[in-house]
């Protein structure tokens, strides 16, 4: 038994230097998973120190800028705020696979802030939250308004429409 508790011990506090070999995602899952194997240790001073290395080691990760606490608020408006863009598959907001994973953005509701014309029958569209879209296809009659409402959904493969104003979408892509 006290072999037992000192081989947990000892992993543990390795834990924050096996931790600087792996990239930041693992980093943060590996000190995570020390974190939560501390309430399982019985002896009272070893379950103190090892909550004080791994939240010593959790906090100066943060400190060094190598991981970052974000509430599930956070990760809405940061995936809203990327929506649009063509962005590498990675854990950054999760892996979707988990039942507390934030679900992946497929619409956003806005008001046009601004639109101009960009030739050729297209134009570009500046939502109020900052983002730009720009019209892949001409459409005759199709003569967008600021302060009009806009939806955008996602479609099949990567593309995007915009409806504005509930009228019949047109194809788009986010530029900024």
């Amino acid at each position: 038994m006290k072999i037992g508790l000192w081989t947990t011990v000892a992993m543990l506090a390795a834990t924050p230097c096996a931790a600087q070999d792996q990239n930041e995602g693992e980093r943060a899952s590996v000190l995570a998973d020390a974190l939560a194997k501390c309430p399982a240790i019985a002896a009272d001073a070893e379950r103190l120190a090892c909550f004080d290395r791994t939240s010593a080691a959790l906090l100066a990760a943060r400190e060094a800028g190598n991981l970052v606490f974000v509430d599930r608020e956070g990760m809405r408006t940061a995936k809203r705020a990327v929506f649009g863009f063509s962005l590498p598959k990675i854990k950054l907001f999760g892996d979707g696979r988990s039942d507390r994973a934030e679900p992946e953005v497929r619409e956003i509701d806005s008001v046009l802030a601004s639109v101009r014309q960009a030739g050729n029958g297209m134009y570009v569209f500046g939502l109020a939250d900052e983002s730009q879209w720009q019209t892949t296809e001409a459409r005759t009659g199709f003569f967008p308004k600021a302060g009009k409402p806009v939806k955008i959904e996602a479609g099949l493969l990567g593309s995007y429409s915009a409806s504005v104003d509930g009228k019949r979408a047109i194809k788009v892509k986010r530029i900024r």
